[in-house]
């Protein structure tokens, strides 16, 4: 048997969950008030260091090239493919880049928003996916088509951040 003493927290819209958040969030305020200057300070530094439109090392994959950019002012990654090119099969920014799936519109009008999976099928033709909109590190598992870029209606919630095809 497992004892949980803060297993009430769980229900989010309980009023005593809701007061005891406040409490905490403002004993945290009074703790650490006289360092916000400081907090931004370093923010900013921190930052300002940080190249925000950015891309990852493409990794080959088959037919294809993989990599992840990044855009400055959004959020999240954008997971992309191009199409290995010539006789060697190298990366060629020439080809089309073929977005696999944009965090940043996917997380539109939710709160929360995380990634768990991103595993692409054998044959690089499907991706399976699963996001947490809601914080409880459960999620709901999708199925893309990435040759015509639509979802199936089918939706697996529940489950864990792992996978294998």
């Amino acid at each position: 048997m497992r004892l949980d003493d803060y297993f009430w927290l769980r229900d989010r819209e309980d009023p005593d969950t809701i007061a005891y958040l406040e409490a905490e969030n403002d004993f945290t305020k009074g703790q650490l008030g006289q360092t916000e200057a400081l907090q931004e300070q370093l923010f900013e530094e921190i930052r300002s260091r940080v190249q925000e439109t950015d891309l990852s090392v493409p990794v080959r994959r088959g037919q294809w090239w993989y990599y992840t950019r990044t855009v400055e002012g959004e959020q999240y990654g954008i997971s992309c493919r191009r199409a290995a090119v010539g006789t060697d099969r190298r990366y060629s920014d020439d080809e089309p880049e073929h977005i696999l799936f944009d965090q940043n519109l996917e997380a539109a009008g939710h709160e929360f928003y995380e990634l768990g999976v991103f595993d692409l099928s054998p044959d690089q033709q499907w991706l399976a996916y699963a996001v947490d909109t809601n914080g409880s590190e459960t999620y709901e598992l999708r199925f893309r088509d990435l040759t015509a870029g639509t979802d199936l209606p089918d939706v697996i919630p529940g489950v864990y951040y792992g996978s294998a095809w």
